[in-house]
């Protein structure tokens, strides 16, 4: 082998060696960017369920228990509708020395009898975070009862929603809309969600300007 072929076999290796280390310099970043994305779903999460807990906190006894019973009707009938009619929505107050403690549970109920999951562990599906939009829908009636017409921005909520569930949730958006009176203002990409909608608008960007269409 001449010395320009040793330089060049010398080269290729190099190269080999540094897509190698790109490839995995990408993996590490993507792997990052979605645990990033994993972190603020989990955020949002805790966020609903420490919004309850201080709602419920926040109340005297005999209001906390009536809220606490539409909270697990709304978000059980919620649960049923979109998962699994074995699906209920329980909450569990505690005192631990001085402080209340709130747990939240999804109790699945099976021939052999009940199973109770935390609800930060009850992740198939995206179930966790339809009950946090279950929860902020409650919490949000609750504390505006009386105030005029609520209002809910939704961001992506269900992007983690498996497709096989998403008619469910559609659904069940629309029944809140009509039964509460509450007005939903959702941002998604999933096309699940236009047929019950009562205004779909789509946004495009076209010469790096912003087109609104109505669909």
């Amino acid at each position: 082998m001449t010395d320009l072929q040793t330089v060049a076999a010398r080269v290729a290796s190099n190269r080999r060696s540094l897509d190698a280390r790109l490839g995995e310099a990408r993996a590490v970043l993507a792997r990052g960017k979605e645990l990033e994305g994993q972190i603020a779903d989990l955020t949002s999460e805790v966020d609903d369920l420490e919004r309850v807990s201080i709602l419920l906190n926040s109340l005297g006894e005999e209001k906390q228990a009536a809220a606490q019973g539409t909270i697990e009707d709304l978000v059980t009938r919620g649960l049923q509708t979109i998962f699994d009619e074995t699906l209920s929505f329980h909450i569990q107050a505690a005192s631990k020395g001085k402080t209340s403690v709130v747990d939240f549970m999804v109790r699945s109920t099976l021939p052999s009898g009940t199973v109770d999951t935390p609800v930060m562990d009850a992740r198939g599906g995206g179930l966790a975070a339809t009950v946090g939009f279950l929860l902020r829908v409650v919490v949000l009636m609750l504390r505006t009862q009386g105030h005029g017409k609520q209002l809910l921005v939704l961001d992506e909520t269900f992007a983690h929603v498996s497709d096989e569930y998403l008619d469910g949730v559609a659904q069940f958006l629309r029944e809140i809309v009509d039964r509460s009176g509450v007005q939903i203002i959702m941002v998604t990409h999933q096309e699940t969600f236009i047929e019950h909608a009562d205004a779909t608008y789509r946004f495009s960007q076209i010469n790096g300007k912003t087109k609104v269409t109505d669909v």
